[in-house]
């Protein structure tokens, strides 16, 4: 069997992105096409949610975990049965963000090898998290490199000097209230 699947976005009114992938390809390679397709690198774990005609959840595909089948061992026959189903991708779990799919087509006896994208209209959705990563990676950079200054200072401009010592004695408590808790 060969699915036509088509993908959108709610966040950008423009794109959407039709599939042929065979009912014998596991959601792993629904999910590698659909990165492929739309530009994306690794990120986050993503997730398939098998939905019903109102898009309510009912069934979780992760990409790994221990709860729950995962997309290597799910092959989309498994689920998927009719023209119409519904499921959702999720690329951005911390965000929220991800791709409606719907089964627009079941093609019988039909097969095409390795899954493609037949349709493509529009711009997919900006993947924010990779910017973020890269921020992230400039800001462990930058941290990375004050601490290296940091080890290589003079460790004798650490130390107080007699000027800086204080004497206990010259600290007024008045007004600080000290309970045992």
């Amino acid at each position: 069997m060969l699915y036509t699947i088509t993908a959108a976005s709610l966040e950008v009114e423009d794109f959407a992105i039709e599939l042929l992938i065979e009912s014998d390809a596991t959601f792993k390679d629904l999910h590698d096409l659909i990165r492929r397709t739309c530009g994306w690198g690794q990120h986050k774990p993503s997730t398939f949610y098998i939905c019903d005609d109102r898009w309510h959840r009912e069934r979780t595909i992760p990409e790994s975990g221990y709860e729950y089948d995962t997309m290597d061992e799910v092959e989309l026959g498994d689920l998927l049965e009719d023209e119409g189903q519904r499921m959702q991708y999720i690329f951005d779990p911390d965000g929220g963000r991800g791709l409606l799919l719907e089964v627009s087509h079941i093609s019988y006896g039909k097969h095409i090898g390795e899954p493609t994208c037949r349709r493509s209209r529009g711009t997919a959705p900006e993947l924010i998290i990779e910017k973020a990563a890269q921020a992230a990676a400039s800001k462990e950079d930058l941290l990375a490199q004050l601490n290296a200054a940091a080890l290589t200072d003079d460790d004798d401009e650490l130390e107080p000097t007699d000027d800086e010592l204080f004497d206990i004695e010259e600290i007024d408590l008045e007004g600080f209230d000290f309970t045992e808790g």
